[in-house]
């Protein structure tokens, strides 16, 4: 299974890792199903859709540092999130480091925005490397559903 709640960036190098494995078993990386949990907040209202996502994007910036920098989140980010949220973080601490969070980020690591938005990052996922994406609904879970049905 790839990663949860990174960028289609971040896919690209794991695949390329998978490819090294699959090489060394004597596979193929097309042989291997590549499921991917990914993150999804829809809403016909772009801003609405992304502060739906924000905060789940918050506490992860803060408390999974490595993992949001491998996915190309600039190291001054983390560090202002990281100013702020402490372990185990508070519901207000991640709200307050919320607040440092561009949609530009929200957007880069999540399948989030307006239905069309949504479904273009989730073909980014394939695009990169997810062989069966798993939605993860944040928000209005049926405007996810109706979003790809």
């Amino acid at each position: 299974m790839l990663n949860y709640l990174v960028s289609p960036d971040y896919n690209a190098r794991a695949m390329e890792a998978l490819a090294t494995g699959a090489a060394r078993a004597g596979r193929s990386v097309d042989d291997i199903d590549r499921p991917q949990l990914v993150v999804c907040s829809v809403h016909e209202d772009r801003q609405t859709a992304l502060d739906m996502a924000r905060m789940m994007v918050t506490q992860y910036l803060g408390q999974q540092p490595h993992i949001m920098k491998a996915s190309g989140v600039p190291q001054s980010l983390l560090d202002k999130v990281g100013e702020v949220l402490t372990w185990p973080a508070t519901h207000e601490q991640v709200e307050a480091a919320s607040k440092l969070v561009p949609d530009e980020i929200v957007q880069m690591l999540t399948a989030s925005g307006t239905p069309a938005e949504a479904r273009a990052k989730v073909q980014e996922y394939v695009d990169h490397g997810c062989t069966c994406p798993i939605l993860y609904p944040l928000g209005d879970v049926k405007a996810m559903i109706d979003a790809f049905v």
